[in-house]
């Protein structure tokens, strides 16, 4: 199972950059970063983390539908590009475009490929061809810069997990969603080639180490969950890194392991 440390301290740019390299030191695999008041830019800030913090990964969740798919995937790229490739893309529908997300989604992860495209769809159109425009008429649209990935990793978020398997594609899973509704959702994956290896995600509240490891294990005796999204405090990314991810990136723990490790853990904590 990978890690994301959702931090929920990171209320100004240094404590994000702080929290993003107390994630990178403790082995996470990355950070996910949302809008807030203090940084309400989610996918600039992901540019500055990325160029200060080496090697992980750094995911944004934004809302799509509410600005034309063509400004979002550039502002992505760009992102990409400052980032080496380690741009992941996390997607719901803004607040009332929600019938049109099939769409934009379609859209989004269409112009993030290498070759021009055209767009006429129930919404969107790309190149519009306006009537004014009568001086060499554009037939084709090309995202300029291109992303960083040859295919920019895409995720839906929260109640979209059907478009996501139906398109072979990742998807992040709220807060308290029921295990077993999304081994029902993944199971539509099951005859899709392309749903193969499609990263399985559920955000999680940090409540402290056990609670997590049990909540974990049980995702991912339901679902195959692989990825975890954990809210949490940057001070929890000790204990993220070092007792709960080890106690569940193995499918099954040799026996007496964990003895040993909660030994350890109480040594520890009784010399200190």
């Amino acid at each position: 199972m990978r890690f994301l440390l959702a931090p929920t301290d990171a209320d100004s740019l240094d404590r994000l950059l702080s929290a993003g390299r107390v994630a990178s030191a403790e082995g996470l695999d990355g950070v996910l970063l949302r809008a807030s008041v203090e940084l309400p830019a989610p996918l600039v800030t992901a540019a500055v983390l990325a160029r200060a913090v080496p090697h992980i990964l750094v995911a944004v969740e934004i809302p799509i539908g509410d600005r034309h798919p063509l400004e979002v995937a550039e502002e992505a790229a760009v992102v990409d590009l400052v980032a080496g490739g380690r741009l992941v893309l996390v997607v719901r529908a803004a607040s009332g475009t929600e019938d049109d997300f099939d769409e934009t989604l379609d859209f989004l992860r269409t112009a993030f490929g290498a070759r021009p495209f055209r767009w006429s769809g129930r919404r969107w159109r790309s190149p519009a061809n306006l009537a004014e425009n009568v001086n060499n008429p554009e037939h084709r649209t090309r995202l300029m810069p291109p992303p960083a990935q040859p295919r920019l990793e895409v995720w839906t978020g929260g109640a979209h997990g059907l478009a996501a398997t139906s398109r072979g594609i990742g998807h992040l899973a709220d807060v308290g969603s029921d295990p077993e509704e999304l081994a029902k959702l993944w199971r539509t994956a099951e005859d899709n080639p392309a749903a193969v290896g499609a990263p399985r995600g559920l955000s999680a509240q940090w409540e402290g180490g056990p609670e997590l490891v049990a909540r974990l294990r049980a995702g991912r005796a339901a679902f195959g969950q692989d990825w975890a999204v954990v809210s949490a405090p940057a001070s929890a990314a000790a204990e993220l890194g070092r007792y709960v991810r080890p106690r569940v990136v193995l499918d099954e723990l040799p026996p007496g392991l964990e003895d040993h490790w909660d030994s350890v853990t109480l040594n520890r904590t009784v010399l200190s």
